[in-house]
């Protein structure tokens, strides 16, 4: 009879202590299997973070350039009270003078300015209870200024470059004016087609609701071609702004000159936000390393102590039965081959289990057993008042605020190689579990195992 036969009989005929060690067994080496490409997934999904929280870094550093290079230009706004026709009560009628073609091609003609963008906003009236917005919809513009456009679109799309003759409505006056996405409405006389609709900011109940076109279309409007209420100028240099400002306020000196050097604060704070976010990343997932191979470690003892301890109790209870084998003829190596291979066949029936468990439950498993990642992907964009801010990043339905735990959970394959490995380890385990208990069995005699009382 071959030592594999008499590995096997022997497993057989102890089937309730062969049972429990397979489960504990089973167990082990799940963790042992699940771990690898459980802790590679989320390396992955933490280093995807990192990357997208890497490329937000160079975006801001990007705006901040081009923010600290801006200067917006205009003329003082003049108010006063009126009645309002549309709403029956007392509002705030707002006056602005235009900068025209003239004051416009003398700003253009100052040394070290390399772009102008018009904006015509022409305020409510007592006749008028809504702002008419008129932005240059060309690719450069939106590119160098994005919060031209309404940025809360909750209906329809957005104005896009070569758009005539439609309007973006914010929420308020769509409501006021009965009008939906597609339909057609009349702004001062003139019929407009309805392509989006803006959600509603706080905001902008200081100005007024809003229509948002075409800079041509809303100069039409107000009979202000080739004029505009205020001028974004961009110079090529940070360090020519002061030099630009000045000019401005020499060509005249009742201008609104502002520069974009503010951003440059708020900059350095969304950078900061980053940094941290990014060693939240780095450090949750120090974390889950650290977890993941401490787990590794007690899979791997939980499994050799377990051979080691059933095959001590089973050389024990076995005294009698390896010295009439030896008695019989049996060498040492036989007898030795014989309980090694038992603990091989424990951890290969056991890694058998383990594999098909973990193909179906790895994702479940491995999120009872390892730190949830860190979500840390953000969107870098601009609040309704233009300020530079950090986003929320949206993760399947769930917005996820930054340095949030996601709630989603991390899937992981089980691939063949990792089939595998954990076979490659069970039986290594299995040898190594089983090694001092065979020894002790082959060093038994004959005569001293015949005398032993069980």
């Amino acid at each position: 009879m071959g030592i594999l036969t008499r590995a096997s009989r022997s497993i057989q005929r102890r089937k309730t202590k062969s049972l429990i060690a397979i489960v504990a067994l089973t167990l082990a080496l799940t963790m042992i299997i699940i771990l690898p490409p459980s802790i590679n997934a989320r390396q992955n999904f933490t280093q995807k973070a990192i990357d997208h929280l890497a490329w937000n870094s160079d975006i801001l550093k990007d705006m901040v350039t081009l923010s600290a290079t801006e200067i917006e230009c205009n003329y003082p706004i003049t108010m006063n009270m009126a009645p309002s026709d549309v709403e029956g009560k007392m509002i705030w009628s707002k006056h602005q003078p235009l900068i025209n073609e003239i004051l416009r091609d003398s700003i253009a003609s100052i040394p070290d300015v390399v772009d102008l963008i018009p904006i015509l906003l022409d305020h409510a009236s007592n006749d008028r209870a809504y702002v008419i917005y008129g932005v240059p919809i060309d690719d450069a513009s939106i590119h160098k200024v994005p919060t031209l456009l309404p940025i809360n679109i909750t209906q329809g799309r957005n104005l896009q470059a070569g758009d005539r003759g439609v309007v973006v409505l914010d929420e308020w006056l769509a409501q006021k004016l009965g009008a939906s996405v597609g339909e057609t409405v009349t702004i001062l006389d003139h019929p407009f087609t309805v392509i989006g609709i803006e959600g509603q900011y706080p905001q902008y109940y200081e100005v007024g609701s809003r229509v948002t076109m075409s800079l041509p279309d809303a100069q039409v409007l107000v009979n202000a071609t080739g004029s505009a209420s205020t001028y974004k100028i961009f110079v090529n240099s940070v360090d020519s702004v002061n030099t630009v400002v000045t000019r401005l306020k020499n060509l005249d000196p009742t201008l609104n000159v502002v520069a974009g050097f503010f951003e440059l604060n708020i900059a350095q704070s969304l950078q900061n936000q980053i940094d941290a976010l990014n060693d939240v990343a780095q450090s949750n997932f120090n974390q889950i390393r650290i977890t993941g191979m401490t787990e590794m470690g007690v899979a791997v003892v939980t499994n050799v102590v377990v051979i080691l301890f059933i095959m001590l109790y089973s050389v024990r209870e076995r005294t009698r039965e390896i010295g009439t084998l030896k008695a019989m003829g049996a060498s040492t190596s036989k007898v030795l081959g014989q309980f090694i291979l038992e603990g091989v066949i424990l951890n290969v029936i056991a890694v058998v289990l383990a594999i098909g468990i973990s193909i179906f439950f790895t994702t479940y498993v491995s999120s009872l057993i390892l730190p949830t990642p860190i979500q840390t992907s953000v969107s870098i964009g601009w609040d309704p008042s233009g300020t530079l801010v950090l986003g929320h990043y949206s993760f399947g339905d769930q917005p996820i605020r930054p340095g949030q735990e996601s709630s989603n959970l991390i899937g992981a394959s089980i691939t063949p190689w990792v089939m595998l490995f954990g076979l490659g380890v069970a039986v290594c385990l299995g040898v190594f579990g089983s090694l001092y208990p065979a020894l002790r069995a082959a060093q038994i005699k004959p005569a001293e195992a015949m005398r032993f009382d069980e």
